[in-house]
């Protein structure tokens, strides 16, 4: 789910760079297609080839910068109360993110429902929230054991995240907090 979410917001980044668009898009692609075939059986050589170069293809496109879900599990991931998973985190958080920036990308959430093949009314955050639950992962940040006082600070620490700066929209520590809550 680290790697979905890298093609997702470095696709949705606002920076210009059509190289790096199309690698996110693409590595998205082979993700999506191959993430459950990989859980389902670790042994699946074809499913795990794919899944490594959707990793790689998220690293390339780093460049153009991340945006909320990584502004928000930075620092969700240096907590001393809790060890937390960082792919784990970015799968919680991405519906939540999704949804808060849907404003802001729809003409970019139309490409990515035609690169996945989904219908142009498919809501982008309920699909990811389906496929995190095909996976067998937490639903939420509770079911990660993530303390509910934290939010405040991780919300004012996310603004100050340098993914932040990149997301498709811009978010205040009210914003992240509110995402915060919505994926409690």
């Amino acid at each position: 789910m680290d790697a979905i979410t890298h093609c997702i917001e470095t696709y949705l980044s606002p920076r210009e760079n059509p190289p790096a668009e199309a690698i996110a898009l693409d590595g998205l692609r082979r993700a999506v297609g191959f993430i459950e075939r990989a859980v389902k059986d670790g042994t699946d050589r074809e499913a795990r080839k794919e899944m490594m170069m959707a990793a790689l293809q998220g690293g390339l496109t780093f460049q153009k910068g991340l945006g909320a879900v990584h502004a928000l599990s930075h620092p969700l991931g240096g907590l001393k109360e809790v060890s937390l998973h960082h792919g784990t985190l970015n799968a919680v958080l991405l519906p939540a993110v999704l949804r808060f920036n849907a404003p802001d990308a729809q003409a970019k959430y139309a490409e990515i429902r035609k690169v996945l093949g989904l219908a142009p009314e498919t809501d982008l955050a309920d699909w990811i929230a389906a496929l995190v639950a095909r996976l067998g992962m937490p639903a939420s940040l509770s079911a990660m054991a993530l303390p509910h006082g934290v939010i405040p600070a991780v919300a004012e620490a996310a603004t100050k995240d340098h993914s932040s700066a990149t997301n498709p929209r811009a978010a205040t520590a009210a914003d992240y907090a509110a995402m915060l809550e919505a994926s409690f």
